[in-house]
């Protein structure tokens, strides 16, 4: 597993990324107690929202040198169950390759449960826009 470049929230989060290209993303984290939502032992929404954005993202448009090449446009996310146990685990795939925007799907488990599936849409941005 890699880090997940350059981008210090991920990295601080804990995620993992396992692969990535402009097919899909794999990434993993592992759950900790200060992960949690106020229910002990269950995953906040948030993280499990966030690791679904991070695969859709690596996967719309690759990494450049560790830089991310996209945004998220927008996002949604459907909670189909708790997420508990040690793994949560998020993939992505490619549903629709337009001119700059990209629309994604992720799903997320939790040591093999599906626990989340969301959908994204991505703009690929532009040198000038990422050096402001």
């Amino acid at each position: 597993m890699t880090s997940s470049s350059k981008n210090r929230f991920n990295h601080y989060l804990g995620i993992e990324i396992c692969h990535a290209d402009e097919n899909g993303c794999r990434a993993a984290l592992k759950i900790r107690p200060e992960l949690y939502n106020s229910i002990e032992g269950v995953v906040h929404g948030g993280v499990t929202a966030t690791l679904a954005d991070v695969v859709m993202g690596h996967a719309a448009a690759p990494h450049v040198d560790g830089v991310q090449q996209c945004v998220t446009v927008e996002s949604k996310i459907h909670y189909l169950a708790p997420a508990r146990g040690e793994l949560l685990v998020a993939e992505s795939g490619v549903l629709k390759r337009g001119g700059r925007l990209i629309v994604m799907e992720a799903r997320v488990t939790c040591d093999g449960e599906l626990v989340a599936y969301a959908t994204g849409t991505y703009a690929r941005v532009k040198q000038k826009q990422r050096e402001k």
